[in-house]
């Protein structure tokens, strides 16, 4: 067991070396076991594509910390652990937000945000004071979801932003979600 555990860690990191290096859709299942020093064939007894691979090191690496904090009760530690975690790992996930298409790297972290905001509605359930049928948990989860995911993706490819610390990036994302647009306004 700890051999297989070892195998699938090694496609992992295989993968992490050849996209800081190799465009996403230059590379091969074959790339990946070659470098993980394994045949093709064992690749499919852990994952099904690369894109599997993303999701994979998102839910080991970030969303099974971020359940266990929410399950504690710390959920403004979990939403500053998203923008944390993406810095420390900025050059890995600006290589990965690169993927486009079906199954890109943005849909696959929209998924797994949109559930995580599902998750929290469902402790906390909502305080909505109007009564607006149009606000199911189903679109505000995928609102904070898609507002999470747009401003990480556009802080960590923006050259320019690499100044800009995970801290100031959470607090603008808070008090942009705090504020309508009219409020913002001269």
């Amino acid at each position: 067991m700890n051999r297989n555990k070892n195998t699938k860690e090694l496609l992992v990191s295989s993968f992490k070396e050849q996209l800081l290096h190799t465009p996403f859709e230059k590379i091969t299942v074959k790339m990946i076991t070659d470098k993980a020093g394994v045949i093709r064939t064992t690749f499919y007894n852990y994952f099904k594509d690369k894109y599997e691979i993303f999701e994979y090191i998102l839910e080991k690496e970030l969303f099974a910390v971020l359940y266990a904090l929410v399950e504690n009760d710390l959920e403004s530690e979990a939403l500053k652990m998203i923008f944390t975690f993406f810095d420390k790992n900025r050059s890995f996930y600006k290589e990965a937000f690169k993927t486009a298409g079906q199954n890109s790297f943005e849909e696959i972290l929209s998924k797994k945000v949109f559930k995580l905001c599902k998750i929290l509605i469902k402790k906390h359930g909502l305080k909505i004071d109007i009564k607006n049928e149009a606000l199911t948990v189903d679109v505000i989860a995928k609102y904070y979801a898609i507002g999470i995911v747009y401003v990480l993706k556009m802080w960590i490819l923006d050259n320019n932003n690499e100044k800009i610390t995970s801290e100031e990036v959470y607090d603008a994302y808070i008090y942009l979600i705090t504020h309508n647009i009219l409020e913002i306004l001269e």
